[in-house]
């Protein structure tokens, strides 16, 4: 399944300068009920395929809006899972970025993904750089970053050092709950990058 939505073109706006975890929201809930109290956001995530739907361009974030040239809503399953056969709900979204408009600590931009069920998500930026370009750029900022918060949560166990892992990409604990970011070679070109923020249970 792949429903895809072209975005109209805009005037050109200055470059988007991203942080470590700025990523828009692609796709829309409208049918699950909403908290209206201290949140804006869903009350329970989705659970049937015909609840979810790629986000419509006004729902984007403004600050986002300029950038994004095309929204699609690449895939939608619900699965049976674990020993209590519990039915799960994910999706996968991404949305192509206008060449040289957006870039993460100067690395260039060219898609940004999610994968999202109730239980975990997962955020991706797709940097047209090889792999020891973008971990070289980011690495030491991510680890510089994660000092901080480390010291001041003492729940994080986490020692602030992005490693190998046994996939071939390379990632650090940054939070609670599994919270990672990880870079790896964009299975789908290998002269780009995947800077991925993830984390559930």
């Amino acid at each position: 399944m792949a429903i895809t939505l072209p975005l109209a073109a805009q005037a050109g706006p200055a470059p988007l300068q991203l942080g470590d975890d700025d990523f828009p929201s692609l796709a829309a809930f409208p049918d699950v009920p909403q908290l209206t109290v201290f949140s804006t956001g869903p009350l329970d995530f989705p659970t049937s395929c015909k609840q979810i739907r790629i986000a419509r361009p006004e729902e984007i974030a403004p600050r986002w809006r300029p950038y994004i040239s095309k929204l699609s809503l690449d895939r939608c399953q619900t699965d049976t899972v674990g020993t209590d056969a519990v039915r799960e709900t994910s999706y996968t979204a991404s949305a192509r970025i206008h060449p040289g408009q957006v870039t993460l600590h100067g690395l260039p931009v060219t898609e940004t993904r999610e994968l999202l069920a109730e239980m975990y998500a997962n955020r991706s930026l797709v940097l047209a750089v090889p792999l020891e370009k973008a971990l070289a750029v980011l690495r030491p900022v991510t680890e510089r970053n994660c000092a901080p918060v480390a010291h001041n949560n003492s729940g994080i166990a986490t020692d602030c050092r992005m490693e190998r892992d046994d996939e071939g990409g390379w990632s650090i604990t940054i939070g609670e709950l599994n919270s990672t970011i990880r870079l790896s070679q964009n299975p789908d070109d290998a002269t780009s990058t995947l800077y991925t923020i993830g984390g559930g249970d």
